[in-house]
């Protein structure tokens, strides 16, 4: 048997089932219910069984190992090779990780912490540490924000282990490793990467740390011994904490929704049936963050927000759209193996780059109706958001080391560990008294979304050497019909076509690097 006509009799039934694992995933993040869980567990593991033929795994070998010429069928024999050593292993275990992993997304989909009588959301938590003044109720605010945590890592403990089962049984040493080199990331490549950033970026972030100090001292008259993580606007101190409040003045009065369908219009790009299929506020027992998801590789695009008038998640819904855009306008030509980004880093950049037009000064005046002191706020913006890369770049560092280690040692002092990496990195103030605390799984991507943290930070670089580009061929702004069509072109029509890497290389004419992150973010003062 040849392997084109094995792919015709094996994609069908497999893309059914993904559509169904999909939809039922859906399902649970928007509801929580328990009887989705139990569908997801028994849906994931049914797909699972199609790439864990130990006999199918050696055959694809042998074909790849004779060579084929289309370089297109080729790209599918490549992922279905990746995709099928990463499930040989035991049903049993697999059906483990599953249900595990199902627990997890349910716990984080329905926990809300209870504050003076009252169940908080994650918005109202973010909202409560804009504004509080009192550093007393700010710092209960935060360790409420870390409940969450305590009550989910012993789950994220449990699962790691399984992870880490199935990566050995597969000859990696953890899992952490296992999950880089499945998805075309050479380990040693990226760490000298994180190394180089924050090398050739520390001097500024030391200075950006003093601005801040000097700053919320001074906001909360308090001393700088005093300015522990809950002076921050958020829990993980990893956005900038100085104007978050001020700024949401900008679309206190916008159209969010319109907002977005203009930005993209704008582009040559029509979200109107994305926005039409997504789940967009928040309730009760509904996934508090954001997410796109492809239902079916055939355009069923979706996303899942809570928004709320904020400048956060105007840049949210943009960012998530932008997910949405590039799964959109893939070619769907391709075949179904193909339609999907070939590595986050690259979906992850059109949506950073989406995103962080709310900070630009050319979107806020085009989409942005006139507001008092208008101006103003425009600059800060714009400071703001050269002050929130650097913060993020060490928020990424923060959470790729930490993944690291905990699938190197699960039984570690785990919470010692990631306030240890805190100092380190982040130069916060580490709490007192957290010893037997889980802060640490109070982050939703260490249970849900593992070894995929660093996608970001790849991603901001690839978004500036996007932004480069696409001035450099289309002009001061990037939201015109020729940045649309260089887009659509080069980033979004190709899709799984080309490893990472490469199709970086063709979008940019040069291979992947920091330098037009650097020259965006650290080729000036941070502390305006």
């Amino acid at each position: 048997m040849f392997f084109e006509p094995f792919l015709e009799s094996f994609i069908p039934p497999v893309e059914e089932k993904a559509k169904q694992v999909c939809q039922v995933g859906w399902e649970l993040e928007t509801t929580g219910a328990e009887k989705a869980a139990d569908a997801l567990v028994a849906l994931k593991t049914e797909y699972v069984k199609f790439f864990s033929d130990p006999k199918i795994y050696d055959q694809l070998l042998q074909w790849k190992m004779k060579g084929i010429e289309d370089p297109i069928v080729q790209r599918e024999l490549d992922l279905l090779i990746l995709r099928f050593k990463e499930n040989m292993i035991s049903e049993h275990l697999q059906k483990k990780i599953a249900q595990k992993e199902c627990q997890i997304t349910k716990k984080y989909a329905t926990f809300r912490p209870v504050f003076n009588g009252k169940s908080l959301t994650e918005n109202q938590i973010h909202e409560m540490l804009k504004s509080e003044q009192d550093i007393s109720i700010r710092k209960k605010i935060w360790e409420h924000s870390k409940e969450v945590g305590s009550h989910l890592a012993p789950d994220i403990i449990a699962v790691v282990e399984l992870r880490n089962e199935a990566a050995r049984q597969l000859g990696y040493e953890d899992y952490f490793q296992m999950q880089l080199d499945l998805h075309e990331i050479d380990r040693a490549w990226l760490f000298s990467f994180l190394e180089k950033i924050e090398k050739n970026s520390q001097r500024a972030y030391d200075s950006l740390i003093a601005f801040l100090e000097e700053k919320l001292s001074e906001r909360f008259s308090i001393g700088k011994e005093e300015l522990y993580p809950w002076t921050w606007s958020d829990c993980f101190c990893q956005t900038d904490p100085i104007s978050s409040k001020q700024l949401d003045a900008l679309v206190q009065n916008e159209d969010l929704i319109q907002l977005s369908k203009d930005f993209y219009s704008s582009m040559g790009l029509d979200v109107s049936a994305i926005l039409a299929r997504s789940d967009l506020y928040e309730r009760e027992k509904k996934n508090q963050h954001a997410f796109c998801v492809h239902i079916d590789r055939r355009g069923d695009v979706r996303t899942l927000n809570n928004l709320t008038q904020t400048l956060q998640w105007a840049d949210t819904l943009l960012h998530e759209l932008g997910h949405g855009v590039y799964e959109q306008e893939m070619d769907f030509s391709l075949p179904w193996l193909l339609r999907e980004p070939p590595h986050m880093i690259t979906t992850e950049a059109m949506a950073l780059l989406a995103g962080s037009q709310v900070y630009e000064r050319d979107f806020l005046k085009k989409f942005i109706h006139p507001s008092k002191n208008k101006k103003a706020m425009i600059l800060e913006a714009e400071n703001s958001r050269k002050r929130q890369q650097l913060i993020f770049s060490r928020w990424v560092m923060v959470m790729t080391y930490f993944e690291e280690e905990l699938y190197r040692d699960p039984h570690q002092d785990l919470q010692k560990l990631w306030w240890d990496l805190v100092a380190r990195y982040q130069k916060v103030k580490i709490p007192p008294h957290r010893e037997g605390f889980q802060d640490w799984a109070s982050k939703i991507h260490i249970g849900q979304a593992p070894v995929y943290y660093y996608s970001y930070l790849l991603g901001e670089v690839f978004a500036s050497s996007l932004k480069a580009l696409l001035r450099q061929q289309g002009g001061k702004v990037l939201w015109s019909s020729k940045s649309g069509r260089l887009l659509k072109e080069k980033l979004f029509s190709p899709a799984n076509r080309y490893r990472w890497d490469i199709l970086i290389e063709k979008v940019l004419g040069h291979p992947f690097s920091e330098e037009d992150w650097q020259k965006e973010f650290v080729g000036e003062p941070f502390t305006k």
